[in-house]
């Protein structure tokens, strides 16, 4: 089997790069290819890959990153090993986008070269983007030779001016057999709800640039209008952003498949200051569900695509949840949902895969 290695700095996560990262090794997998996730941190169907602590920098809910380990020759001939063979290739997937292990990343990818891997470079979020996020004028990396792709033509635009880097556009893509099919009334009775709640669901790990101060105000000036009680599904963290003073319950932590978490809410809420995409914006609108959101300028490609969120700084923005509430699910998911289709993904990658 033609070898693949997938290097990321967490895969089989939660988080956007590991949910887009695993769509890909299984996209892959289906072709044929034998695939092995690479990372400095490595959760759920990822756990048997090749773990490289010195990838991994965590952040903490602070926005401040702990210093990784040193990278080692064994870790390098590692990946070298399981990427070796004829039309092995290597997916840099965000990790040479982002700097936030930069000496061990610009080693690895180093020994990549001299090894004369095919390089795959997927860039999500670039240091730039965030000011409170460590800028290392080396990154975003390009690698001679390597094919880059951008998640947003806003970055892809970024990319080139910045530093160059001609990158292929692809959106993250909706898989759609992971979102529907949700247990509603079971999801619900776990997490100790009724039927009767409205349930705003804001599934994210509160980092700074998630804003779940702004989702918890709005939960609570929705609470002030709702007749009945209205819940703050927070999936990550532990703590209540208004310190128990809002009108609304809250509810963190996770519970059955991701389908199950859409399937128990009656609204999305994603008010982050910054994402690269945004995935729970666009499963959200696909799967009918209103979506409060923030602002960053992929919001704006998802719109074009048939997103309608409400912005969370709308000052209308709690009677337009409400209107959306009473009419009820949105039945302008179709095109959305054919331009994000994950059942080409695999066609699409095999196109990049020959370029590399």
């Amino acid at each position: 089997m033609v070898p693949l290695v997938h290097i990321s700095h967490q895969l089989g996560g939660y988080d956007g790069v590991s949910v887009e990262a695993a769509q890909w090794m299984g996209a892959f997998r289906r072709m044929g290819l034998r695939v092995t996730p690479v990372a400095g941190r490595l959760l759920g169907a990822c756990a048997d890959g090749l773990l490289l602590p010195s990838l991994w920098r965590p952040e903490g809910a602070d926005g401040q990153l702990s210093p990784p380990p040193p990278l080692t020759r064994a870790e390098i001939a590692a990946v070298i090993d399981a990427a070796w063979g004829p039309g092995g290739t290597v997916v840099l997937d965000n990790i040479a986008t982002m700097p936030t292990a930069p000496e061990a990343i610009v080693h690895l990818v180093g020994a990549l070269q001299e090894a004369r891997m095919r390089l795959l470079v997927r860039h999500h979020d670039p240091s730039w983007e965030e000011a409170s996020r460590p800028a290392d004028p080396r990154f975003p990396l390009d690698p001679p030779g390597a094919v880059h792709v951008a998640i947003s033509a806003h970055l892809a635009r970024e990319l080139e001016q910045r530093r160059g880097i001609r990158a292929t556009v692809m959106h993250n893509s909706l898989p759609l057999e992971a979102l529907t099919g949700g247990d509603r009334l079971g999801t619900r009775q776990q997490m100790g709800l009724t039927s009767d709640d409205l349930v705003l669901l804001h599934p994210v790990t509160p980092y700074p640039r998630k804003n779940v101060l702004a989702a918890a105000r709005f939960a609570d000036a929705l609470a002030a209008r709702w007749p009945g009680r209205v819940v703050y599904w927070l999936t990550g963290g532990t703590h209540d952003p208004l310190a128990g003073s809002g009108r609304y319950r809250f509810l963190v932590g996770r519970c059955g498949a991701q389908a199950d978490l859409y399937g128990a809410a009656d609204a999305v809420l994603l008010p982050s200051t910054w994402e690269g995409w945004g995935n729970p914006v666009a499963e959200a609108a696909a799967l009918g569900l209103p979506v409060v959101t923030g602002y960053w300028p992929a919001l704006e490609e998802m719109r074009a695509l048939g997103v309608r969120d409400i912005p969370v700084a709308a000052p209308d923005a709690v009677e337009r949840l409400l209107g959306e509430l009473e009419r009820g699910p949105s039945h302008r998911v179709a095109a959305l949902r054919e331009a994000l289709d994950g059942s080409r993904l695999a066609g699409t990658l095999s196109e990049l895969l020959d370029l590399a």
